[in-house]
């Protein structure tokens, strides 16, 4: 899939200018960290080597590697697809992964920017909504419809993608239109953008199908299972209604009633740590909660029904992770047969950017979380303020800094000719 994506000329100007301080950065960690690697004893020696590199070595490695050979701001993109929190939509969530170096930020430790735009669909009505990323990963507080485009893939293929590097944020940008308000709101944002200056290329993108099918990554199964638990657990809370049927007619014994509050508490604890932790720091305390249940002589009937659910959310975790580890494997020690994988048959990736999307997977699952990736409404109450804060600045700011480049580059424009102007007057009085 080939998405249009603008990026401003003056965030190409800087990444030209930084690339090669970073390049030079990373030659340096990668010969410091042979070098220690071939002074190393024995093999407790190259391991303490290795343990000082830490998890993200092949992370930082395809990094460097990247923006050593590739174009400033060189982009790849995927799409994860993902259950709506209602059962008749489904969210696509966009991710742009850059290639830039330091500089747009102060601690380099990954390829650059991963921000994503999310889409939701409903499959019922044909509904399509667009939430756009305002500034530092926080999610747009109002959508954008994009009904009228039918589908996710006509969406993508009719709008452009915006990149700011400098704000970590990412816009979608809709075909013109004539009504007032979307023609305003575009030329808003369009002056905010600065100079008007933009590159536009065509850049690849790796759809939900692919990232599903051929890589064998499924992330919806594993963010189904977490949207299922959650509804199970709601419906066992039950009202307050049913509790006070259940108190008057006596169904349930006290001993019972605890044990079930207890594992409702329990769900409740692993819920908040399925929204609010990445999936790579989950697997423990799910783990734990089902190999317990698993383990109780007599369940509850709340338990028997949780359990399966416990099951596939297991299940479907340990899956992508597993996958993604084996990904970032196989692009580094069989570089020539992932790089020829069927799933890059039509995409005119590099072998450097085609490394890039099988390592950003693991570095999301990492990093991300489930609310931060696809679901903004289950954020904390600070994420959430901290959405509608930039929701409502980052546009004045940005009109307001938009402006002030062009105060400062009209002065700057306009000293040369007042100097000329004072040196002919000069001389003209020297004449007379």
């Amino acid at each position: 899939m080939k998405v249009k994506l603008k990026i401003e000329e003056q965030w190409l100007e800087l990444e030209r200018q930084s690339m090669q301080k970073m390049l030079d950065e990373y030659k340096a960690w990668e010969q410091k960290t042979l070098k220690k690697a071939r002074e190393a004893e024995d093999l407790r020696g190259l391991r303490d080597v290795f343990y000082e590199l830490g998890d993200r070595w092949e992370w930082s490695q395809t990094a460097g590697a990247w923006l050593s050979a590739g174009e400033p701001l060189d982009t790849v993109g995927l799409v994860i697809r993902m259950p709506g929190l209602v059962p008749n939509k489904e969210r696509y969530v966009v991710y742009a992964v850059m290639a830039y170096s330091k500089g747009f930020t102060d601690k380099f430790d990954h390829l650059g920017d991963k921000e994503r735009i999310i889409i939701e669909r409903d499959v019922d009505t044909g509904q399509i909504l667009c939430w756009s990323t305002s500034g530092h990963g926080a999610i747009d507080v109002f959508p954008v419809d994009l009904s009228t485009l039918q589908s996710v893939e006509n969406a993508l293929d009719s709008c452009s993608l915006v990149a700011q590097p400098g704000d970590h944020a990412l816009r979608l940008e809709t075909p013109a239109e004539e009504a007032m308000l979307p023609w305003l709101a575009r030329r808003l944002w369009e002056i905010a953008g600065g100079d008007m200056s933009f590159s536009v290329r065509q850049i690849d993108v790796l759809d939900w199908k692919d990232v599903e099918e051929s890589l064998d990554f499924r992330f919806y199964r594993y963010a189904n299972a977490v949207v299922e638990l959650e509804r199970v657990w709601t419906q066992l809370s039950g009202g307050t209604f049913s509790k006070a049927r259940e108190v008057v007619l006596d169904q349930v014994p006290s001993h019972i009633e605890t044990r079930v509050e207890e594992t409702l508490r329990r769900i409740e604890g692993l819920l908040h740590v399925l929204w609010f932790k990445p999936p790579a720091k989950q697997v423990r305390a799910v783990r734990t909660l089902y190999s317990g249940m698993r383990a109780e002589p007599t369940p509850t009937e709340a338990q028997r029904e949780l359990q399966p659910y416990l099951g596939e959310l297991l299940y479907s975790l340990t899956d992508i992770l597993e996958k993604a580890k084996f990904l970032k494997w196989r692009s580094v020690l069989e570089k020539k047969e992932f790089s020829e994988s069927d799933v890059f048959r039509n995409l005119e990736l590099s072998a450097l950017a085609k490394e890039a999307l099988a390592t950003v997977l693991e570095d999301i699952l990492c990093d991300h979380t489930l609310a931060y990736i696809g679901y903004p409404e289950r954020a904390t109450i600070r994420t959430k303020i901290v959405r509608v804060f930039f929701g409502i600045a980052i546009l004045p700011v940005r009109l307001l800094f938009s402006f002030k480049r062009w105060i400062t580059g009209a002065i700057v424009k306009r000293i040369p000719a007042v100097i000329a102007k004072g040196k002919v007057l000069e001389s003209a009085q020297m004449l007379d």
